[in-house]
């Protein structure tokens, strides 16, 4: 991955019974060679972590089309731009 931001934050997750969780702002540069190496990258942790045990391949697509989007439509393939990955707000929110 390009860059990770790690930040601890005070919002227990709703599977948590209100512990902390680690969030991290993970990025790459806009380059569409980027996107491999990054998928690869985030979908091993996330498979070592098992945060969503059972739907990886299906993340892991939506991630790759999400990415590629936002590289080629959202930036112009600038590779001065950064693609940022987070987790929405709202899912901490219940």
């Amino acid at each position: 991955m390009s860059q990770a931001h790690t930040t601890k934050s005070p919002l227990p997750r709703p599977s948590d019974q209100g512990g902390n969780y680690v969030q991290f702002e993970p990025s790459l540069r806009s380059e569409v060679s980027a996107i491999s190496p990054f998928v690869d990258s985030l979908m091993g942790l996330i498979r070592k972590s098992r945060w969503v045990h059972g739907n990886e391949e299906e993340i892991e697509i939506a991630l790759r089309e999400a990415l590629a989007n936002a590289v080629v439509h959202g930036n112009h393939e600038d590779p001065g731009r950064q693609v940022y990955v987070r987790e929405p707000l709202n899912n901490h929110l219940q």
